[in-house]
């Protein structure tokens, strides 16, 4: 439980680079990672229920429903059926399908996209995304993005993308 916890916690975007049988326990991993990238040759399944047990099972039943929805969860957490790299794709359990000689180029391609952003955006989307998704309204939801694009302006991040798009270069992002 800390683990996913952790994971789910941390103000870096955590990307899952998965291979094999993400199943179980490496499942509930792989879902509370901030994306997914998966080899063809991946399966996945909430197994636990196939052994006695139940599908629910650290944070599973949290994450399973909010990325692929509550029906196809359904099926997944109640049958324990194993379902492909692109099926997982199909339900948005993951962000990218590819070769397993290309899985860790990808992982880091993706990375670096995130990681072309300044801090304090990264880190404030993924606080935000994650808080709202939880939110008890559109307009609670609001009130925090409010509150972080006022709270950036004082980074300074704002004015020096703007000089980087007139002086046709990549900005320079000021460290939190």
């Amino acid at each position: 439980m800390d683990v996913v916890l952790a994971i789910h916690e941390t103000p870096q975007p955590v990307i899952a680079a998965l291979h094999g049988a993400v199943v179980g326990g490496g499942l509930a991993l792989a879902l509370t990672c901030d994306l997914r990238i998966a080899t063809e040759d991946a399966f996945f399944a909430s197994h636990f229920i196939r052994v006695g047990l139940s599908s629910c099972d650290l944070g599973t039943s949290y994450w399973l429903p909010r990325i692929c929805g509550p029906t196809i969860a359904a099926e997944l957490m109640l049958t324990g059926r194993r379902f492909s790299a692109d099926e997982a794709r199909e339900y948005g359990v993951l962000n990218r399908v590819t070769s397993s000689d290309e899985l860790q180029s990808t992982a880091l391609e993706l990375a670096g996209l995130i990681a072309d952003n300044s801090e304090y955006g990264v880190r404030m989307t993924k606080v935000g995304m994650w808080a709202n998704l939880d939110a008890p309204s559109l307009r609670s939801a609001m009130e925090l993005e409010n509150r972080t694009q006022v709270l950036g302006t004082f980074t300074g991040n704002m004015t020096e993308a703007g000089e980087a798009f007139r002086e046709k270069r990549a900005p320079e992002w000021k460290p939190m």
